[in-house]
């Protein structure tokens, strides 16, 4: 359950953002802000594997595309949202497969 989420497990400090060479606050600042977003938009009915399969997202696709730094915190809620949505559609789709 949501509530098991332990979002602190996953926050990242400036050492953990040296590959954004003199964007470390920036990108420490912005990682953390969605990470808590993803708090923010979870529903009571959102299991602990959902929540942890949209860090895992945010994560590998931080990694993988610096222009996210370019998002405003707007943008950034919208992308977790989407996440989210995309995360919950996903179950469902498994357990209904027709």
């Amino acid at each position: 359950m949501y509530n098991e989420f332990d979002i602190y497990a996953y926050l990242v400090s400036q050492q953990d953002m040296q590959f954004f060479e003199g964007d470390e606050e920036t990108a420490t600042d912005q990682l953390n802000e969605m990470l808590h977003y993803i708090v923010d938009f979870s529903e009571e009915t959102d299991t602990l594997a959902q929540l942890e399969e949209v860090v895992r997202r945010v994560l590998f696709e931080w990694i993988e595309n610096p222009a996210l730094l370019e998002l405003d915190s707007e943008e950034m809620q919208a992308y977790i949202t989407e996440q989210l949505a995309d995360v919950r559609q996903q179950d469902i789709d498994e357990d209904d497969p027709y």
